[in-house]
């Protein structure tokens, strides 16, 4: 079931079912966060909010993976150049990072940009990591989801040690990231 988290973040709403049941008008950030995970509101403002969505056992100071879920409100920023600092970054903060090719795609007509960057071991934390990042340009807001999965270092001609079907849970999590706005035919919310 999909659910507007959004919604959910603008609101202030506790549950993702009253978020569904009563959310205001406007753009709705799509996705279906796996069962059973829990969201964790981490900053609230008028030019910003952060969720973090974490795996039943996981939090924020002990995790492996992680969804987070970025809304700029005030932020003129394009998906490419939002995508383009987050690579950057972990440039930066990696003893060695790589990053896929990045995908500029619309999705439901909103631009959007998407970025997988590998970690072989972060300077702080000292564990490896993978970030599958999608920016996608409404015109409210600058939406990013980024899920993350942090696990023990490994080698740059190494593949890093993901658990068995990640990968695959990733793709079909990725593929139903989307934006709709209930105001605009040309944006279709589905029904």
């Amino acid at each position: 079931m999909r659910f507007a988290l959004a919604a959910l973040i603008v609101a202030g709403l506790a549950t993702p079912a009253l978020a569904q049941q009563y959310p205001p008008p406007g753009e709705r950030l799509l996705m279906n966060p796996p069962a059973g995970w829990a969201a964790v509101p981490v900053q609230k403002g008028e030019k910003m909010s952060i969720t973090r969505l974490f795996p039943p056992g996981e939090d924020d100071k002990n995790w492996n993976e992680l969804i987070t879920v970025q809304v700029y409100t005030a932020h003129d920023q394009s998906p490419r150049t939002f995508i383009d600092s987050v690579i950057q970054y972990s440039r930066d903060n990696c003893e060695a990072a790589g990053a896929s090719a990045v995908t500029e795609v619309p999705t439901n007509g909103y631009p959007m940009a998407v970025v997988s960057v590998t970690c072989t071991k972060g300077r702080k934390s000292g564990m490896g990591g993978f970030v599958l990042v999608q920016a996608i340009r409404g015109r409210e807001a600058l939406y990013v989801v980024q899920r993350q999965w942090r696990g023990h270092p490994f080698a740059k001609d190494q593949t890093p040690p993901f658990p068995d079907g990640l990968l695959r849970r990733w793709s079909e999590f990725s593929h139903q990231v989307s934006l709709c706005d209930t105001r605009d035919n040309r944006y279709p919310c589905p029904k």
